[in-house]
């Protein structure tokens, strides 16, 4: 149970977000928030009903009946509702169910309310992705690694970390990706982030003399072909308009489909000193 808990806090797109606006007079039945994940046995989403009055959510179980369907398999399953606590006085709804979809499968969501409105969306599960470095552009001072992720239809929250004898540092990427015939290729700015992590080494310790690079890490949620968010950008201000960025049939809101995946690259020595490490 562990993992689901973990998978509930990281729900995407500000699931968690108790400021989610009600929609008064649609007759929409549910906003559903949340991603399906290859890389874990429990999947789950954030749900909230369309009402016609605003009110806060309360403790108490939802009318919804939640199924999905696999549509390669044709395997059903059947979500069960978790009133979750987030805050003293909030409450939220978070659906799951304990299965695994699989690469490049087709799973659709279906939300129904005891009057028979629904919610219903479909989601493609990406492909697996095999990272590789392509290219990379190694001089005194200026350092570029371009990461291809092979097959990969989409990337999002891209982040980088930084494996110094100092610390670990990491760095929230934008969502800028170069589509090739291959997948998808994020590039590490190294030349422009190492500014940042010896301004953190030397405030902690007050000098950078002896601080060694020993790898350099890219994670990234390896996505469907569609999840790409309005001006590429994760802004709060503009998801929490509804219908702004939705693919919920009769309903507003989004799931996703992806799988967080890592690229760890132990540098060279020569990668090292390029970027303005030491490595005695």
């Amino acid at each position: 149970m562990i993992r689901f808990w973990l998978l509930v806090s990281a729900l995407v797109l500000g699931a968690c977000d108790e400021s989610v606006d009600v929609v008064l007079g649609t007759e929409r039945a549910y906003t559903v928030y949340g991603h399906l994940s290859v890389r874990s046995d429990t999947q789950a989403v954030r749900v909230y009903a369309i009402d016609q009055t605003i009110d806060v959510v309360r403790p108490n179980q939802l009318d919804a009946s939640v199924t999905s369907r696999n549509l390669h398999t044709g395997e059903v399953y059947t979500w069960r509702d978790s009133v979750i606590q987030f805050g003293r006085h909030n409450f939220g709804h978070v659906f799951w169910a304990r299965f695994r979809p699989d690469f490049e499968e087709r799973h659709r969501l279906e939300l129904v309310r005891s009057d028979g409105a629904m919610s219903a969306v479909e989601v493609q599960m990406p492909p697996e992705s095999i990272p590789e470095l392509v290219n990379p552009r190694i001089t005194p001072g200026f350092v570029h690694l371009p990461i291809l992720w092979q097959n990969a239809p989409r990337l999002n929250n891209i982040r980088v970390r930084y494996h110094t004898n100092r610390g670990t540092f990491t760095f929230e990427y934008p969502n800028d990706q170069v589509r090739s015939e291959h997948g998808q290729i994020a590039t590490v700015l190294v030349y422009a982030d190492v500014r940042e992590v010896f301004r953190e080494i030397f405030r902690a310790t007050g000098s950078t003399s002896d601080a060694r690079l020993k790898a350099i890490e890219q994670i990234v949620l390896v996505s469907s072909g569609d999840w790409i968010p309005p001006g590429n950008v994760f802004s709060h201000d503009v998801l929490i308009e509804p219908g702004t960025f939705s693919n919920v049939e009769n309903g507003f809101g989004y799931v996703g489909a992806g799988y967080e995946a890592s690229f760890y690259y132990e540098v060279f020595d020569s990668v090292a000193v390029a970027a303005g490490f030491s490595v005695r």
